[in-house]
């Protein structure tokens, strides 16, 4: 049997010729002790049980917080290293135009080298090619000139040779 505040508050006993009844009341006082005995057992528990769950919530409070923390170490961590990176992608990116346009540069300058290297080769070669024509037209000119004398010898001397070929009719008699 449970009691309640409001069965002690109505509880009466009987009056007998020297008062209440003492074993009703220690009877009554027993049972009233043994449900106070369990209610403050059952309240210690309760207690114990509430200090135990609110450690937990603690624990799980300072976990959360812990996590939270962690969280956003992670995230500044996160956000630090895609910066690093992509100024680190950018470096390399700027790093290799540079190249780039410095062997491009150099290719252009070597390029303008060979060019006029090879227009100096040209020109040399042009300027050999007209001397070589000059020199030709020269000894073509030189070419006719001799012959042009041995012509003119040939002639003189066949001129020459049937009279003397008469002189030597005339001279045999």
């Amino acid at each position: 049997m449970k009691i309640t505040p409001m069965d002690i508050q109505q509880q009466q006993f009987t009056v007998r010729f020297r008062g209440f009844d003492i074993q009703e009341v220690d009877s009554f006082l027993e049972t009233v002790a043994n449900e106070l005995e369990e209610l403050i057992k059952k309240n210690n528990e309760l207690k114990e049980e509430l200090e135990r769950k609110e450690a937990r919530i603690w624990e799980y409070q300072n976990m959360e917080k812990t996590l939270k923390e962690t969280l956003m170490i992670a995230q500044a961590t996160s956000e630090e290293m895609k910066r690093n990176s992509q100024r680190a992608a950018e470096d390399l990116k700027a790093n290799a135009q540079k190249e780039a346009d410095l062997i491009i540069s150099q290719a252009r300058e070597q390029a303008e080298r060979i060019l006029a290297e090879n227009n100096a080769k040209l020109v040399k070669i042009q300027a050999e090619i007209s001397d070589l024509r000059r020199k030709k037209i020269i000894l073509e000119q030189e070419l006719r000139s001799i012959l042009e004398t041995h012509l003119k010898l040939l002639e003189d001397s066949s001129e020459k040779t049937p009279s003397q070929s008469e002189e030597k009719v005339s001279s045999k008699p």
